[in-house]
Formats: C-alpha cells, structure tokens, sequence
C-alpha cells in the first residue's frame, strides 16, 4: 500500500491505538483527519502531525458525515478509513435485510 499522499480517516484518532497509527501514517507521508470526541486532545495531535481534526462521535451519522467531509474539503478525499473508536453493539453489521441501525449505543 502506498502511504505517502494518501489520506487517512481515523476514528478514535486523539488516543491509543488511533494516535498511533494517526502517526504512522503522518510520519509516513500520508495525511490524517483524526475523528474523535477528545476535542482537545485530537486538535493538539492534528496540529502536531500538519493534519486536520473533526469532533466526531462514530454513533452519530450525522458526525460520520462530518468527518468525511472535513477529509475531502482539507485534502481532496479519503483513501484509508481506520476505525479505532470505542464502541460496541451486540448487532449483525450487515444483516439480511439492511445494516444495522446506528442509533443503537
């Protein structure tokens, strides 16, 4: 995979796992919108990595949106979605009849 020009979406972004690979791929070449409700901390982490931040709680379609939008005004698109947010549903993703609904917390 080619990580130099490549934007990165990372969810959960701000801290953990998702501040780690928000690094790795700025530290690579790529560019990074961090997607998170440590607003913060995401902020501070974008500013150091020359990325972009969106507050972002993934339950949210509208966020979602959001963010996805915040990548393609600030760098044209999106070419890697990481999704390293924290949450859970006891719910088939896709079922058979549409994916599962995203109110659910």
């Amino acid at each position: 995979m080619q990580i130099k020009d490549s934007v990165f979406l990372v969810t959960g972004g701000a801290s953990g796992l998702g501040a780690a690979t928000a690094r790795m791929a700025a530290g690579n070449g790529g560019k990074v919108v961090i997607a998170d409700l440590q607003a913060d901390a995401g902020e501070a982490l974008a500013k150091e990595l020359g990325g972009k931040f969106a507050k972002c709680d993934v339950t949210s379609e509208a966020d979602g949106k959001a963010a996805v939008d915040a990548a393609v005004k600030g760098f044209g698109g999106i070419h890697v979605l990481v999704n390293c947010a924290g949450i859970g549903v006891a719910e088939r993703t896709i079922g058979k009849e549409a994916p599962h609904d995203l109110a659910q917390k």
